[in-house]
């Protein structure tokens, strides 16, 4: 039976030792701002567009907002987390969490959209500065009524899956059979 044992618990460390580093490694690179070929070096450059309803923006409100080559009124969010491609993405005025997470390469196989969480530049008129919004509702429903349009500066998170995966049971596994096999030496 010992023979048996240690012969399952070498495999398993074996196992271990060549799937670990594969399934651990995550790539969180932003791709280069120079994809962005048709953004102006007008950054900020006092555009007065409308607002809501037709109103002037006020010079707090366009902050952040800048104007690529084409007239489009373009803006800069910060995502973090388990996106595809996290870093800063320019993503049109008016866009909502929905396309600022498709823009930024869709969420990445261990996300939680449950809790995907907007930190505010600055503060809604509430003086509230985060948002925690739930996807996995708009993803089942449909119901757009949940997604948040997002402002110049905020930043999206969208934090990792609390769940297990194969490679964290298969290292659990291996340390208590370890354990056990040294144990009973």
């Amino acid at each position: 039976m010992k023979i048996v044992m240690k012969r399952l618990v070498a495999c398993i460390l074996i196992i271990q030792v060549f799937l670990m580093p594969v399934m651990t490694i995550k790539v969180c690179a932003a791709p280069p701002f120079d994809s962005f070929e048709s953004l102006s070096p007008r950054i900020n450059s006092g555009f007065s567009g409308e607002g809501n309803a037709g109103e002037p923006l006020s010079p707090d409100k366009a902050e952040g907002y800048f104007v690529d080559v084409n007239g489009n009124i373009l803006m800069s969010i910060n995502v973090w987390g388990n996106v595809n491609h996290p870093g800063q993405v320019v993503v049109p005025e008016g866009s909502n969490i929905s396309t600022l997470i498709s823009m930024a390469g869709g969420p990445t196989g261990d996300y939680n959209l449950k809790k995907v969480r907007i930190n505010r530049a600055y503060p809604d008129e509430r003086g509230k500065m985060t948002y925690l919004v739930d996807l996995e509702k708009y993803i089942k429903t449909g119901d757009r009524s949940t997604l948040m349009d997002l402002q110049p500066n905020d930043t999206v998170i969208i934090p990792e899956s609390k769940a297990l995966d194969v490679g964290t049971i298969l290292g659990i596994v291996g340390i208590v059979l370890s354990i056990y096999t040294i144990s009973t030496d």
